[in-house]
Order: C-alpha cells, then sequence, then structure tokens
C-alpha cells in the first residue's frame, strides 16, 4: 500500500502524481470499459479525496472529489469519469493520475497520514467480481426473534468490531452495492468478528448469512465461545451471484450457546473477495402448538368467518359470502359455509386467500400432524379444486389440485402435503391458504357457485397404531421444542441426525433432551438391546 502525510503546512490540495509518459499508468482513452475509478484508503479524518487525470500536454479537466465516510478503517471509494472528455487529439491522451489524499479546505490542525491502495479502472455499470444488486431483504421479524449482527433490516446489536486485528490479509470495508450498506472482505484469508459482549443465543434456532463472491473456492463461518471452542461450517459456494445461508445452530456442535464471543470467516488464499450482509441469528416466529387454526368451519364462533378473504383472478372478484348451508344433509349439517362465485370472464385460476400473518391461519411447521388437509366442497359442476400453502414473504410450491367426483351434493376432498417442503428460513414460515374452487383450465361456459367448508389440517399417520413387536417408540412425537422425548424401553444407543445426515446427539440414556433443537424434522435412529436397529422420524415443535 502507499502511506501519503498530508502536513499540517500544507496546502488542502496537497497530493501526489504519476509520471506522465508510458513508464507508470500509461496513455489510454477513457471510454466505457474503464470510466469508474476506485481507491482504497484507510484515514483518520473525513475529508475528500481527489482524483485528477491528466493528459501528456498538462491538460487536464477539474479533480472529482469524494469523501470518505469511516475513519481508522479501510474504505473504497468510487468515482465517476463517465461524463468527462478525453483531451483534445492536439493535447494527447490522458497518462497521469493525480491523488489529492486529503482535500480539506477548512485547513488541517495536525499532520494526518493516509494510507491508499487498490487504484482500479472498472467498466461503467459494472465492476468485475463485484455485486451490481443488493443482497435479498430479510423478512420482517419480531425483534424478539431476531439477534442482528450486520443488518439494514434488524437493529444490530451494538459494539461489534468488524475488523479485530488478528494478523489477517483480510481487508474490511463497507461499500454500497445498489444503495446498500454492504461488508466487503478483500484479499481474504480470514478474518474475525469480536462482540462487545458475549452473545447468548440460546433462545435462536438459525444462523442466517447472505454471501456472494466471484473467486473464492472455500469459505467456512465459525462460531467461537470462550475457551476458545469453535466449530466452523462450510458454506457451499455459488460464483456471481447472492447465495442465502440457513444454518441450523445445531451445526456448531460443542460451542456454547449461551456465551458466543466472537465468529469467524476463513478458507481464503489473501486473493479473493467475499460480500456479505444480512448476518443474524434467529428463531421462527409464531406458534405451532394451536396453529393451523382449524377447522375452518365459517361458524360465528369458530375460524374462517371473521378471516380476510381477498379473492384474485376472478374479473371484477366478487368477495366471498358467508352464508347458511344451503344443503344441510349428508356428511355437512354445518349452519354456515362459504360461497365463491367463479365468474365466466374469470380466469381458470381465480380463487381467494386468507390474509398473511397472525389474524387468520397462522404460522406454522407442516408436519407429519397436519400435512392432510381436508375440504368440503359442494360444486354444480366437475373441476379441480386446488390448495395452496404460502409462506409469509410468499414463497409457495405448487397448489395440489384434486378433482371433485359428485355434483350437487356435499363431498370432502382430500389433499396430501406430505411431501412438501417446508419453506427456507429466509422465507418464514406458512401462514397462508389459497383456494382455487373451480380449476378448470378449458373455461367455464356459465358463472359457478362453489360453497366449501369445514377446511381441516389431519395428521398423516397414527405411527403408534401400527407398532410392532419390539418396536421402540419415541413420546411425545412431535414434541414441543425444549421438552424431553423418552423412549418406551432402554435402549443401548440412540442417535439423532438432521436432514443433512449430520449427527447432531448421541446418547445411551432413554430421554433425548430438545433444548437446543430448531423446529424441524430429525431422523431417530435406535440401537436396541436385542441388537436391532430402527430409525423413525421425530418433529420438533
Amino acid at each position: 500500500m502507499a502511506k501519503f502525510t498530508a502536513l499540517q503546512t500544507g496546502n488542502p490540495w496537497a497530493g501526489c502524481e504519476s509520471a506522465h509518459g508510458d513508464s507508470d499508468l500509461g496513455p489510454f482513452v477513457l471510454d466505457a470499459t474503464n470510466s469508474i475509478i476506485k481507491i482504497m484508503v484507510w484515514k483518520s479524518v473525513i475529508s475528500d479525496v481527489g482524483i485528477k487525470l491528466v493528459a501528456a500536454s498538462g491538460w487536464a479537466q477539474p479533480e472529482i472529489k469524494v469523501a470518505n465516510t469511516l475513519i481508522n478503517q479501510w474504505e473504497e471509494l468510487t468515482f465517476d469519469f463517465s461524463a468527462y472528455p478525453n483531451p483534445p487529439e492536439a493535447e494527447g491522451m490522458y497518462d497521469q493520475i493525480v491523488i489529492f489524499p486529503d482535500f480539506d479546505l477548512a485547513g488541517r490542525t495536525q499532520d494526518n497520514t493516509i494510507y491508499f491502495d487498490n487504484i482500479t479502472f472498472n467498466e461503467q455499470g459494472a465492476t468485475p467480481g463485484e455485486p451490481t444488486v443488493a443482497a435479498p431483504t430479510p423478512p420482517v421479524r419480531n425483534p424478539e426473534d431476531v439477534i442482528s449482527v450486520f443488518s439494514g433490516a434488524y437493529t444490530n446489536v451494538a459494539g461489534t468490531d468488524f475488523n479485530p486485528n488478528w494478523g489477517q490479509s483480510t481487508v474490511v470495508t463497507f461499500p454500497l452495492i445498489a444503495g446498500n450498506e454492504t461488508m466487503k472482505y478483500a484479499n481474504f484469508n480470514y478474518q474475525g468478528t469480536q462482540f462487545a459482549s458475549a452473545l447468548d443465543l440460546s433462545g435462536m434456532e438459525t444462523l442466517h448469512l447472505d454471501m456472494w463472491t466471484a473467486d473464492a473456492t472455500a469459505v467456512n463461518i465459525s462460531l467461537i465461545s470462550t475457551g476458545p471452542v469453535e466449530t466452523p461450517y462450510a458454506l457451499q459456494i455459488t460464483p456471481n451471484q447472492w447465495v442465502s445461508y440457513d444454518i441450523p445452530l445445531t451445526a456448531f456442535a460443542g460451542v456454547d450457546l449461551t456465551d458466543v464471543i466472537q465468529l469467524k470467516f476463513d478458507g481464503g488464499n489473501s486473493s479473493q473477495s467475499l460480500y456479505l450482509d444480512n448476518i443474524y441469528f434467529y428463531k421462527q416466529g409464531g406458534s405451532s402448538g394451536d396453529t393451523p387454526r382449524n377447522p375452518v368451519d365459517f361458524e360465528p364462533d369458530g375460524y374462517g368467518a371473521d378471516w380476510t378473504w381477498t379473492v384474485f383472478e376472478n374479473d371484477v372478484n366478487p368477495a366471498v359470502e358467508i352464508i347458511d348451508n344451503p344443503d344441510p344433509t349428508g356428511n355437512n349439517a354445518s349452519a354456515t359455509v362459504a360461497k365463491f362465485t367463479a365468474l365466466q370472464t374469470g380466469n381458470p385460476w381465480a380463487g381467494c386467500e386468507s390474509a398473511h400473518g397472525d389474524s387468520d391461519l397462522g404460522a406454522f411447521i407442516l408436519d407429519e400432524t397436519n400435512s392432510i388437509v381436508k375440504i368440503m366442497v359442494w360444486k354444480s359442476v366437475i373441476s379441480d379444486v386446488g390448495i395452496k400453502l404460502v409462506a409469509a414473504s410468499g414463497w409457495a410450491q405448487p397448489e395440489i389440485k384434486v378433482a371433485n367426483t359428485l355434483i350437487n351434493q356435499w363431498e370432502e376432498l382430500t389433499f396430501d402435503f406430505s411431501g412438501y417442503p417446508n419453506p427456507p428460513g429466509s422465507e418464514g414460515m406458512y401462514d397462508q391458504i389459497v383456494i382455487f374452487p373451480d380449476f378448470d383450465l378449458s373455461g367455464r361456459t356459465q358463472d359457478n357457485i362453489i360453497y366449501f367448508d369445514n377446511i381441516t389440517f389431519n395428521e398423516l399417520v397414527s405411527t403408534r397404531k401400527l407398532a410392532l413387536p419390539g418396536q421402540v417408540w419415541a413420546y411425545p412425537n412431535p414434541v414441543n421444542r425444549g421438552d424431553q422425548v423418552r423412549l418406551s424401553a432402554d435402549v443401548k444407543q440412540s442417535e439423532l441426525f438432521d436432514m443433512s445426515g449430520r449427527v447432531l446427539i448421541s446418547t445411551n440414556a432413554s430421554v433425548v433432551d430438545t433444548d437446543r433443537l430448531s423446529r424441524g424434522i430429525y431422523i431417530l435412529r435406535i440401537h436396541t438391546n436385542n441388537g436391532d436397529i430402527q430409525t423413525q422420524k421425530l418433529i420438533v415443535k
């Protein structure tokens, strides 16, 4: 790097310049491939940095000045020369750069030392090896569900040192990417982050971060507790795009989650760059004990009647009506039901949806206790009925469609969501149901009225009823996070795996503690005393 000492007795425009000719910068034409100039600076004061380009004859336009915003750390500044003309032909080409490291017209009160490095000439609109769009925006979360380290979406923990001196080659700066402050690791080999005080993450479930890199081939992130005790987690890299990672805190085995003092990135070779954003710990909001709220029976004292049902893709979108049951016979004697009018002029996929949030269906995890969705329908035509579950962010899998087989009478349809994944952690939990009452791609020949009622979320199968001789069962299952799971018999050993196959717990006791587990589905492998090996799913809510 270069060091420049701006003397108190020097002029505000004191600076340094390269030599004219071919020995230094060399002659060049300013064009769209090189008109964005960037420079890394380290300054102890806030003041303008100026850059000027000069032709062989000395001809020049005025310098461009950009102030640093950080002190006592590296920062990358960007200078846009795209509007600057090239010298008249008689003046020769640009061949010199002039740098004013501490351009302060107010004058200096002391000698200031400025370091500068990595001056680059870049293409307009994009810098090779740099993202052109900001990291994905995190979902809205309750403050008590998040401990944020670095994110503009949440309140970050105070006093964090993002660049402790651990002898690394990494240079930490905070450039704006599409207007969003982002953390950049240049010359990356390893880099630590030191918290002002230890973080208690025992109430959190997942570490989230977004990373962009053009050239890194191996990146690990570690949580570190007092000791130090640290456990790395390898990030799978997809170059030249933002990748969101949601890492269960159970992946950091051995680390005391009540006493996390640092985190660390490593795996670089001192020549690569990382861009990072939205580093935070979170737990899923909402309650998985009483949600999804059901049965949705549209009764005054039940669920559904006072929900916000929004109609879409149905021409003028007539509202869902809550009415008296027009046919209280057969297998549906309910007093009130929902009425949907599928207009002939509406799209085949016209439907209605509940509101996101906690007011209607509520946030929930799809698991074996609720993955069979049933609905009562009364239709005058045969066509598909579609149901889709949507996460808080709008993330969803395609709808499941099931056709009615009866007309002019009530019929119960069953939708099997057991093969559907839960949303990625960054998308939030499922909290909305979408219903397509008359999904007929061949089109309607008339307006069709559909009644629907009694939407229920049901258990996939009662595994306890299928017990075989010698079978060892874990109970309760599903279990609320923090409660103990007990085995129905003494065993030689039990092991708990996450869905990626990582061993999280290994014990010879007949109980399994879940206080360090995130909500989700796990595999429990049981070694019985008679030598059998049994496996079953364990659901933590």
